[in-house]
């Protein structure tokens, strides 16, 4: 049966793809839906600069590491180290850091909270949060609240959820007060939010966002350039503003 469901799932995602994607001309990236304003961008960019286009997939992690694993169509992934090489163990012969996520605390609209500080405010409600076992951010957020002193005094009102678009959906319908997300969703989602603080880095983990060309790659060299691409200033400066 376990075999039958990541048989099915790969030929969805296969099927999903444009035609172009198994085309010899092309590049298949695949990246976390949470970048995908980023990586597009990024592909918009290197378009212009080199005429060469990408294919992308996006999707959770889970699945894009499984298309990777299975369907030996994947050239390029780009997502949390953390769980790209030792999560899911797949195997690569080039990374490159686009650089470091960043862990946010962020406030429902129309909430009178606004500050780190109010975490400790007994006024304030629920607080949600990503799930710790499976979520990088979620993780950093336990690591935190810990670090920070709040747990386990903080967890009668923490909400964990699956993923930190759920965090969002809990923060847009004001089912919290605040929440934890990372700096790339904020920034999409900012006018639906009332607001947002950057955590200080030094109380979690570092989370390393990388590329890397897959071992399986048909495509090395012309994924090669996407990767010598994104280590340019003009690549940089869209990471950058991507809240990486």
């Amino acid at each position: 049966m376990r075999l039958l469901r990541i048989c099915t799932l790969i030929l969805s995602l296969i099927l999903a793809l444009p035609a172009s994607a198994w085309a010899d001309s092309d590049v298949v990236l695949a990246a976390g839906a949470g970048y995908k304003k980023m990586v597009n961008a990024l592909s918009a960019a290197y378009q212009k600069k080199t005429g060469k286009t990408l294919d992308l997939i996006y999707g959770n992690m889970g699945r894009v590491t499984t298309l990777a694993k299975e369907s030996g169509k994947v050239d390029i992934v780009l997502g949390d180290q953390q769980f790209l090489l030792k999560r899911a163990a797949l195997a690569v012969t080039e990374k490159t850091e686009l650089g470091r996520g960043k862990l946010v605390l962020a406030f429902a609209k129309g909430s009178k909270f606004s500050k780190v500080a109010d975490l400790d405010n007994p006024e304030a409600g629920r607080i949600a949060m990503p799930d710790t076992s499976k979520a990088i951010y979620g993780r950093a957020a336990r690591e935190y609240l810990t670090k920070t002193g709040r747990l386990p005094d903080i967890k009668p009102r923490l909400v964990e959820v699956a993923t930190v678009p759920q965090v969002f959906s809990y923060l847009a319908t004001g089912e919290v007060d605040m929440g934890f997300l990372n700096l790339t969703h904020a920034l999409n989602v900012k006018d639906k939010l009332g607001g947002y603080v950057v955590l200080d880095d030094k109380d979690y983990s570092p989370i390393s966002i990388i590329a890397a060309i897959l071992e399986s790659s048909a495509n090395k060299d012309k994924a090669q350039s996407f990767i010598d691409f994104v280590k340019t200033d003009e690549a940089q400066a869209i990471v950058r503003a991507n809240g990486l």
